[in-house]
């Protein structure tokens, strides 16, 4: 079955190529709802891939990050604004400020077959932000460290990162449902 991964972002398509081969690469720039409810978001780029190519059996994904330093109500599906405004230390700063370092990260990946049903799919990891010497304004990868862990994202190997990323649970999940 050949699905399409719909993304311009060749990181995330290698992480998740690596958990289902048999993804295919479909890049677009999906014009992206802003809203604080990210299984909205998703299934608005699922209908919009849809619209835009015809194709059948795509998947689309967005992550959120929460931040106990915002009750774990933010930055949530608005984590790429907050990294192009404060970057990631920024985010490490305001964590710091109020002594309050701990995240999770959520992958809300939704798979659209060829009848146009959409099913959502989501992986959670637990972590704590901690202070990196990188700062970067598109990846938070650098300050996230998963609880047990180590390393943070940034610092594992893509094998070791997709054992236990939100994005590596959510695509499981997917790979269960397709059975796969």
């Amino acid at each position: 079955m050949e699905i399409f991964y719909v993304t311009s972002n060749d990181g995330k398509f290698l992480e998740a190529s690596k958990l289902l081969p048999a993804l295919k690469k479909l890049s677009l720039n999906l014009e992206e709802v802003q809203s604080l409810d990210p299984v909205e978001i998703a299934k608005n780029k699922a209908l919009s891939a849809i619209k835009q190519t015809g194709a059948e059996n795509l998947v689309v994904d967005d992550v959120s990050i929460y931040l106990e330093a915002f009750d774990y109500k933010l930055p949530g599906p608005l984590i790429k604004w907050f990294l192009l405004s404060i970057g990631s230390k920024g985010i490490w700063d305001t964590a710091k400020k109020f002594k309050k370092y701990g995240a999770f990260a959520v992958c809300t990946l939704c798979y659209a077959d060829k009848r146009g049903k959409i099913k959502v799919f989501t992986g959670k990891v637990k972590g704590k932000v901690v202070k990196s010497n990188i700062n970067s304004n598109k990846s938070w990868d650098y300050i996230f460290m998963p609880e047990g862990e180590v390393k943070t994202f940034a610092q594992m190997s893509l094998s070791e990162k997709n054992k236990i990323s939100h994005r590596g649970i959510a695509i499981q999940k997917l790979k269960k449902y397709l059975r796969i």
